[in-house]
C-alpha cells in the first residue's frame, strides 16, 4: 500500500510541475524571449501579437504535424546578456522548446546565448552587432535567423530620403538625438555617413539614456539652431511622446523624424491624435497595401487587437510561417540540423507578395525586404516612400505625397 501511494504522489507531482510549466505532451513548444517589462516593453506588444496571430492561424488550420503549437514567454526586460542567457537556458535547456521567436532580442548577446542550443532561433535586431558574431562562427550559430539586415543602412537611407522630401527647408542644418544602445547609436551613426553625401550639416549631436522624460535643456539648444529637421531615435513611446510634448510647447519650423519608434504598438495611441506630420521609418506593410491579401491581413489583426500592426509584427508572424515550413518539409519538428539548413537554403513567400531569403549573414536586408519612410497624416501611418536599390535614392509609393507638419507657422 504504501508503495502504491508513493508512486501517486510522484506521478501526482510530475503532472503538478509540468502544468505548471506549461507543457503537455501533444503540443509543439515554442519559446518567446520577449521584453515585457522595462525600457522594450513597447516593442515586446507588437512581437508577442505577431508571434500569437501566425501560430493562431497554423493551429485554426489543423497545427503543425498534426499538433498544436503552444507558445512560452519569459520576459527579457532590458536584454542583459545574464538575462538573455538565462531565457536560453530555461526556455531550450528546461523546457525543451522546438524553436525560439525573440523579436529583437539583443546586439549579440542572444547569438552566443541561443547558439550554445541549436533549435531555430528569429530575431529582428536589425543589429550589425549581431551579424559580426554570427560571421565570427557560422558553424556554431548556424540556428541564428536575422529577419532584417542592419541598423546603420536605415540611417544612410534617411538622410537621403530627408533631402529628397518636397520641402522648403530653411537651412541644412540637422538636430540628431539617440539612446546610448546599439540601435540608436549605428542609427544616428548611418545619418551621419548619409549627410556626408546628402548636403546636411550635422549641428547638433546628443546621446541620451532610455527613460529621459526632461527635454528642457535639449531643446533649448534646439531651439537656438533652428535645424532644418531633428531625428529622435529612442525605441521607447514614453520618450517619444514627452518629447513632442514639451516641442509643441514652442516649436521650430524643424521636420521631426522619429526613425522606428513611430511604429511601436503603442504610439499612436498615446499621441491622442496627435502628430499628424511625423516622419519615421521601418518595416511595416505599406499603406495602402500592395497585395489583398496584406490587406487582408491587416484587417484580421485588428479586429483582433483594435490597434493597427507595430513594425515588428510583420517580421515575426512572417519568421513563424518560415520556421513552419521548414517543420513541415523537414518532417519532424526536432531535426534541427535539417530545419536550419532549409532555412538557410530557401526562399520565402511575405503576405506583401515579396519573395525574401536569409543571405551569407543569416539576415534578410533591406535590398531583399525595403523599408518603408512614413508620415503620419490625419492620424495613420501612410507610407510615401519605399527603399530603392540604392540607398541614395528612395521611391515615392503609390501616388502619396509628404505633407507639411501642423507646427509649421
Amino acid at each position: 500500500m504504501l508503495k502504491k501511494a508513493l508512486v501517486r504522489i510522484t506521478v501526482i507531482a510530475a503532472l503538478l510541475c509540468l502544468s505548471g510549466t506549461g507543457w503537455t505532451a501533444d503540443t509543439i513548444k515554442i519559446g518567446l524571449p520577449v521584453a515585457v517589462t522595462g525600457p522594450y516593453a513597447g516593442e515586446g506588444i507588437g512581437t508577442i501579437r505577431g508571434i500569437e496571430m501566425a501560430v493562431n492561424e497554423i493551429n485554426a488550420a489543423g497545427g503543425l504535424l498534426g499538433k498544436q503549437i503552444e507558445m512560452i514567454k519569459y520576459d527579457t526586460q532590458d536584454f542583459a546578456p545574464e538575462r538573455v542567457m538565462a531565457a536560453a537556458d530555461d526556455l531550450v535547456g528546461k523546457k525543451k522548446v522546438h524553436a525560439l521567436h525573440c523579436g529583437w532580442a539583443g546586439w549579440g548577446q542572444d547569438v552566443k546565448a541561443y547558439g550554445k542550443y541549436n533549435v531555430p532561433t528569429f530575431v529582428v535586431n536589425t543589429s550589425g552587432s549581431c551579424i559580426e558574431v554570427y560571421k565570427s562562427n557560422p558553424k556554431q550559430y548556424s540556428n541564428w535567423f536575422q529577419m532584417t539586415g542592419s541598423e546603420r543602412p536605415f540611417g544612410i537611407e534617411t538622410a537621403y530620403l530627408m533631402a529628397k522630401l518636397p520641402h522648403n527647408y530653411s537651412s541644412n542644418k540637422v538636430c540628431i538625438i539617440s539612446t546610448d544602445d546599439s540601435w540608436g547609436m549605428e542609427i544616428a551613426g548611418g545619418i551621419v555617413d548619409g549627410a556626408k553625401g546628402a548636403g546636411w550639416e550635422i549641428a547638433m549631436k546628443e546621446v541620451v539614456p532610455y527613460g529621459t522624460r526632461e527635454w528642457g535643456p535639449i531643446l533649448t539648444k534646439i531651439r537656438s539652431i533652428k535645424p532644418a529637421w531633428i531625428h529622435v531615435e529612442i525605441v521607447s513611446t514614453p520618450d517619444l511622446v514627452t518629447f513632442y510634448n514639451q516641442f509643441m510647447e514652442n516649436p521650430t519650423n524643424s521636420l521631426i523624424n522619429f526613425g522606428y519608434g513611430l511604429t511601436l504598438a503603442d504610439f499612436l495611441p498615446n499621441m491622442e491624435g496627435k502628430g499628424d506630420g511625423l516622419l519615421g521609418e521601418t518595416l511595416v506593410i505599406p499603406n495602402p497595401p500592395p497585395t489583398k491579401e496584406a490587406g487582408d491581413w491587416i484587417e484580421r489583426f485588428k479586429k483582433t487587437y483594435t490597434d493597427s500592426p507595430a513594425a515588428i509584427t510583420l517580421s515575426v508572424y512572417t519568421g513563424v510561417y518560415m520556421w513552419a515550413e521548414a517543420v513541415k518539409s523537414v518532417g519532424k519538428v526536432d531535426d534541427y540540423d535539417a530545419i536550419n539548413k532549409y532555412l538557410a537554403s530557401n526562399k520565402f513567400k511575405t503576405i506583401e507578395d515579396r519573395v525574401v531569403w536569409f543571405n551569407e549573414d543569416h539576415s534578410i536586408p533591406t535590398e531583399i525586404w525595403p523599408a518603408n519612410h512614413i508620415q503620419i497624416q490625419n492620424g495613420k501611418l501612410e507610407t510615401i516612400y519605399l527603399s530603392g536599390k540604392d540607398k541614395k535614392n528612395p521611391l515615392p509609393y503609390a501616388d502619396k505625397t509628404f505633407e507639411k507638419p501642423v507646427w509649421f507657422k
